[in-house]
């Protein structure tokens, strides 16, 4: 009996005893948390930020030149339509210059919502003013619709006139000068002019040209006999390219038109010109000073019927001349250059 009691005792101590396990060796290392990208990271996403500009800014350029193109266009189309609503008026287009030294777009102004300028135009110059001086102040004042958008300021003011004057970037077509050969046809067209001396002939068959006896005479519609909607009226002159021989840029103040000879014969024009060269190419005198602009690879015009178009630098002179001539009646050839 003595042995079973102490064999119950042991059996008791050993149930009440706790036994544990260690499973410290069973744990997984934490995981350390980063703060920072690494340098090849960093270097990654800045080459993906690149390109993606490289993308956009191509695209974001396009996007403004054809923003500032439209601009533009509307510009343009707005005088376009001042002078078919003036013809509407008094049936006939203002002239290139009334005789004075004003020219056609000082009679369109109260057609733009500038009766005020128009106003000032008309009324007589003070003691000792002449009509010049009356224009060039008139000319002071700025009208965002006579200039590009695509325009830089130092292309605002009028180069020939000072520095307080500003232009114009919409010239009345006072039609082509020399010749013009229709290939197609085998034809070649002689066009009418008045010598002007060192600033360069002026052409007579155009819608703001001056008559053989060199003075300025309206338009009808009837004298466009080569139809509205084949013939320039206005066009884009917004750049001047210029050359060592011909380093001033020919920026005449808007108000301006002509000025004449001894002989009271137009030997300078100022907001109209006459055509003598390609779209871009470089200057060579006053009178005709090619029509040109900052739109990659071409200028703006303003046909009589009121449209306006985008025509392509690589357009043909002899067309060019073809399209600038309102009584020429050259046959139609080809597709039109718009």
């Amino acid at each position: 009996m003595l042995i079973d009691f102490t064999l119950l005792s042991l059996g008791n101590q050993m149930n009440q005893t706790e036994f544990s396990i260690d499973t410290s060796y069973t744990k997984r290392p934490t995981k350390r948390i980063r703060s920072a990208f690494t340098l090849v990271e960093l270097l990654v996403c800045i080459s993906i930020i690149g390109i993606l500009l490289a993308l956009m800014f191509p695209a974001a350029q396009a996007v403004r030149q054809a923003a500032r193109r439209a601009t533009c266009l509307s510009n343009l189309r707005q005088v376009m339509m001042a002078a078919l609503s003036y013809e509407s008026k008094n049936q006939t287009f203002p002239p290139g210059d009334n005789g004075d030294g004003m020219g056609f777009l000082g009679p369109l102004l109260p057609l733009m919502e500038e009766e005020a300028l128009w106003d000032e135009l008309r009324s007589k110059p003070d003691s000792g003013q002449s009509y010049q001086d009356l224009w060039e102040q008139a000319s002071e004042t700025e009208i965002p619709v006579l200039l590009c958008a695509a325009s830089g300021p130092e292309e605002k003011i009028a180069s020939l006139n000072g520095s307080s004057q500003f232009t114009t970037h919409y010239y009345g077509v006072c039609g082509p000068i020399g010749s013009a050969t229709d290939f197609e046809n085998s034809k070649t067209y002689e066009y009418r002019t008045i010598a002007a001396n060192v600033y360069g002939d002026i052409g007579l068959q155009g819608l703001f040209s001056p008559t053989k006896d060199g003075r300025f005479r309206p338009k009808q519609l009837r004298d466009v006999v080569d139809g509205a909607s084949n013939t320039f009226a206005i066009g884009e002159i917004s750049v001047f390219n210029t050359s060592d021989n011909f380093p001033t840029p020919q920026r005449s103040a808007w108000a301006m038109g002509a000025k004449y000879n001894s002989s009271k014969k137009a030997n300078q024009i100022f907001t109209v010109k006459s055509v003598a060269q390609s779209i871009n190419s470089v200057g060579t005198n006053l009178n005709h000073v090619p029509f040109a602009s900052n739109h990659p690879g071409g200028t703006h015009f303003a046909l009589v019927d009121g449209s306006t178009q985008y025509i392509d630098q690589n357009i043909s002179l002899d067309v060019l001349k073809i399209y600038s001539s309102i009584n020429r009646k050259e046959k139609e050839f080809g597709d039109p250059p718009f």
